[in-house]
């Protein structure tokens, strides 16, 4: 009864549900950050970390979250949900991957063995370089300027790179979180067995 809920208790029982959380959503994020969905340059680097903690800690909350749900429906009549879910987070994230990797490709360059984020306007030395030696790729013009992003592109541009890239990654990770959780839930529930009916005899002649 609630008599025997104590403070202790209450924290003990809360410890290792979280516990159990965090270590799918480690797994989550393992799967998701690493191989499907790297973060976005100055992270994927080595530099500035704070995109990828952000993103690791929305990926906890939000299956914390989904647990919750995860309890309500697990039975096997709940397979279609979660098969629709699957479906529809699968059809979003593919599209949100796609959108993201383009991103990547416009606005981030690969000079010395390091992904750079860049801009989208050059600054006025570069348009007059690039007036005089055209068609010059993005690793090029980084060559050329000793690897000097804001010489090249404005700094507002490259700091909108930035936010956009940051934003995108963060966004689109709960869209893989949710798909991959509905579907070890929906295979979970069709495995499941069906709840038996209790059957009343009625006394014997």
């Amino acid at each position: 009864m609630s008599d025997n809920l104590t403070p202790q208790s209450w924290f003990e029982s809360t410890k290792k549900t979280w516990g159990v959380v965090t270590e799918f959503a480690v797994f989550v994020f393992g799967v998701v950050g690493s191989f499907l969905l790297p973060p976005p340059g100055w992270a994927s680097s080595g530099g500035d970390t704070t995109v990828v903690r952000l993103g690791q800690f929305i990926v906890a909350v939000l299956v914390g979250l989904i647990f919750l749900l995860v309890q309500r429906w697990n039975q096997r009549k709940h397979v279609a949900r979660w098969a629709i879910l699957t479906i529809v987070f699968l059809v979003l994230s593919v599209s949100a991957f796609f959108a993201y990797q383009h991103l990547l490709d416009t606005r981030t360059c690969e000079y010395a063995k390091q992904t750079v984020v860049i801009g989208t306007r050059h600054t006025d030395q570069a348009q007059a370089y690039i007036r005089e030696n055209p068609n010059l790729t993005c690793t090029t013009l980084l060559e050329d300027f000793a690897g000097e992003v804001e010489d090249i592109w404005t700094k507002d541009s490259i700091n909108s790179s930035r936010y956009i890239l940051a934003g995108s990654y963060i966004l689109t990770l709960p869209l893989f979180t949710i798909c991959i959780i509905a579907v070890v839930q929906s295979l979970y529930c069709s495995q499941s067995k069906a709840p038996t009916e209790i059957r009343t005899t009625g006394a014997a002649d």
